[in-house]
Order: C-alpha cells, then structure tokens, then sequence
C-alpha cells in the first residue's frame, strides 16, 4: 500500500521535473505562466536560466525518485533519504498550498496576469498533491515499520 503513494509521489514530482527539464533544454511551453521574471531571465541570461534550469530539474527528480527507490529498499542511505522527505512533504505542501489558493483568490479578485495565475494552479497544484502523496507515504510506511526511524 505505501509504495502506491510513494510512486503516486514520484510520478508528481516526475512531471513537475520534466518542465523544468523542458525549459532548461531551450522549450517555451507554459514558461510564461511561471511569470514574466522567467521568460525575462531565460531571455536575458540564456545560458544562466538553462543551467539553474537544469540543475533543478536533477534536484526534483532526487527529490520524486529517491524516497520511492528508499521505500523499496533499494538505495543506500534510506533513514537520511526519508528524513529529508518529510521535510520536503511539508514543505511542498505549504509552498503549494499557499500559492495554489493565492492563485483561486487572486483569479476571483481580478482579471489580471491570468495566464500566470492559471500556471499556478497548475505547478502549485501538482507540488500541494506530490506533498500530500509523500507525506502519506511517509505515514503509512512508519506505521507498517517500513521506514526507518
């Protein structure tokens, strides 16, 4: 049952990733919904933008793959891997909870920059439910005593 949600887990975090990888490789799609900042930097500092683009896509995909491989045991190091999961379960949860509802207020408020409240929902969306798959996870797993302690 765990493993479910651990690769529920990764295969949120794996698409979140494959954007970042998307735009780190020189795609468009959807980079402005991130906001004007994004398209502004990837612009005026193509190479920078590609390099921090790319390494945070290796980041998030650690970050969506490690704690599934962890829980199937099949990676050293499983205690620290699981320590920094239910960090970054919550802390994805507050990042992507906060501004996923920023985003729903913000679209009922006005009728401005709606693209880029629309690619809130959408990222913030998919970080609020990789959290709640991770967190999950991370419950079940240290209630069946499949996760170190």
């Amino acid at each position: 049952m765990t493993n479910k949600y651990f690769a529920i887990a990764c295969a949120l975090g794996t698409i979140h990733a494959a954007f970042s990888g998307y735009w780190a490789a020189g795609g468009r799609w959807m980079l402005d919904t991130v906001g004007a900042f994004a398209t502004d930097w990837v612009d005026t500092e193509p190479a920078t933008a590609r390099t921090a683009l790319l390494v945070l896509t290796l980041v998030k995909l650690a970050a969506a793959i490690l704690p599934l491989l962890a829980a199937r045991g099949t990676v050293p190091l499983r205690a620290p891997i699981f320590a920094i999961s239910w960090a970054g379960s919550v802390l994805l949860i507050l990042w992507g909870g906060l501004s996923f509802g920023g985003a729903v207020i913000g679209l009922i408020a006005s009728d401005e920059n709606r693209d880029v409240k629309y690619g809130h929902l959408f990222f913030d969306g998919i970080f609020l439910l990789w959290g709640a798959a991770l967190l999950t996870a991370l419950i079940l797993a240290r209630r069946t005593g499949k996760q170190p302690r």
